[in-house]
């Protein structure tokens, strides 16, 4: 009989009491969430530089096919006109090379018994304010040269005197005091050819065409709420595209910004093309900003996904209304830059916004003795100036499954009531209690992991819009009570 005698004692224990301002956490967490004048939260993140384009992606010319000059006993001076080639349509007016060479190669039908000496020339550019020329030399004896001369500042006026563009004029000749010794009716063809042209400065036309833009991600973390997916619903969401050019020519970008959640979800934001400004003149800078919102994007939805990262892509047409207005100029070291920047006042509701996590390798031991305690409560009591509701559902799950096995629900948070301007006027009063009946406390003894899933509502189930501030203050008071099993034949 004594045997079957328990003891059933209980007792209550204050565990701990927590104590939040919403203003020390912000200073403390720093980065994305900044304080305006009036006391209220904003959402501020940069990103610099997410699309960048060089001198070299908008405008490059490429490698010349050699032009055939030739000139002979008879006729051994020779000049043409001719064009230069460039990409989808560029029409140069101007243009100098920082480097570059000129590639001379020389066949002759027959050799001559001495050097014969060629002057090529290039009647519309110069080098150090002199029209250019060079001398290149076929040794005695050979009928074939290959040479090359640097340009490396070789200017070019392509305009022919502002009548023409892409003009090249272009002479060789055999030098006076070498005829004497050319072979009765030889002839020289001779290549000539520019490569690997580096622009320092040009003018013109640059054509017409679209290129794709590099693609990428880059991360986008705003602190306290990084964690969580969806159901984030900004009153007034806006973002900047920022664009700084240094290109004298129009510019029209079409981009793919794409955010990815905490759960993989993508979500567009569907931005519409826009325009970037040229800039006016070589070295002034630029700016143009394009403002995203509701009624141009799909911002509203982008930014409720919560997204992690953001991927983008996108292409850049260059001229896209043709040839108009002022003559394109470039430097090499022109170039241009697009910003990313969200600033968005925390005014917002928030509908089922959802954290899930899980602790692992979670244990917790009875000594050998799960029925010690024949029920445990915990007790909250919490005073809340912040205008949401937090829902709390624990999973216990097995240690060698993952499967639940148990777990509870707790509406741990009610929404402070707000005034007409979304500002919490006074604490909500919640009293809430969780049971661990046997069945519970040996479930929870079983577990190898706690999932915690999360649910944030703001005033009014997530239909009211709310805003933050930095005077919101938040009380949660712990306490659990033990009631325990003792057998009497333990003592």
């Amino acid at each position: 009989m004594v045997d079957d005698i328990a003891i059933n004692p209980s007792g209550t224990i204050p565990l701990a009491t927590l104590t939040l301002n919403l203003g020390d956490l912000v200073n403390d967490i720093d980065s994305t969430i900044v304080v305006d004048p009036d006391n209220s939260l904003r959402i501020y993140y940069r990103q610099d530089s997410v699309f960048t384009y060089s001198a070299s992606d908008i405008l490059t010319i490429p490698d010349q096919d050699p032009f055939d000059l030739v000139v002979t006993e008879s006729q051994p001076f020779f000049r043409v006109g001719v064009a230069l080639g460039t990409i989808a349509g560029a029409q140069l007016g101007a243009a100098t090379f920082s480097s570059g060479t000129i590639g001379m190669e020389i066949a002759a039908s027959d050799s001559a018994l001495s050097d014969i000496r060629f002057e090529l020339t290039f009647y519309n550019a110069t080098l150090n304010g002199q029209t250019y020329s060079d001398t290149f030399s076929l040794a005695a004896l050979q009928r074939n040269l290959l040479d090359s001369s640097i340009i490396n500042g070789l200017s070019f006026d392509f305009s022919d005197g502002g009548t023409r563009v892409n003009y090249l004029d272009i002479g060789i000749k055999i030098l006076d005091a070498d005829t004497a010794s050319l072979p009765s009716n030889v002839s020289y063809s001779c290549g000539v050819a520019l490569k690997n042209l580096g622009l320092e400065v040009a003018s013109g036309f640059f054509g017409q065409r679209v290129q794709a833009a590099p693609s990428g991600n880059f991360n986008f973390d705003i602190n306290g709420i990084a964690n969580f997916a969806g159901g984030l619903y900004l009153t007034n969401p806006r973002l900047t595209l920022i664009t700084k050019s240094t290109v004298g020519l129009p510019i029209r970008i079409t981009t793919d910004f794409d955010g990815q959640n905490s759960e993989g979800t993508l979500v567009s934001l569907d931005a519409p093309p826009f325009n970037i400004l040229a800039s006016p003149a070589p070295g002034v800078v630029q700016e143009s900003r394009f403002s995203l919102n509701a009624n141009n994007s799909q911002i509203t939805n982008f930014l409720a996904n919560i997204p992690q990262s953001i991927l983008y892509a996108g292409n850049i047409s260059l001229n896209p209304d043709g040839n108009v207005g002022p003559p394109n100029f470039i430097a090499s070291s022109s170039n241009v830059v697009i910003d990313f920047e969200v600033s968005v006042p925390m005014e917002m509701r928030m509908e089922d916004m959802r954290l899930d996590q899980t602790i692992e390798d979670f244990s917790i031991s009875a000594g050998g003795n799960e029925d010690f305690f024949e029920k445990l409560t915990l007790y909250f009591n919490s005073e809340n100036g912040l205008p949401l509701d937090l829902n709390l559902r624990v999973i216990l799950q097995d240690s060698a499954t993952a499967d639940s096995i148990g777990g509870f629900e707790i509406g741990l948070l009610n929404a402070a009531p707000i005034d007409n301007n979304g500002r919490a006027i006074a604490p909500a009063i919640a009293d809430n209690e969780v049971v661990f009946d046997q069945t519970l406390i040996r479930a929870l003894l079983r577990s190898g992991s706690l999932r915690f899933i999360a649910s944030v509502n703001s005033t009014n189930n997530g239909q009211d819009a709310v805003k933050m501030y930095t005077d919101y203050d938040l009380v949660i008071r712990a306490a659990i009570q033990a009631n325990s099993n003792i057998k009497v034949n333990s003592l």
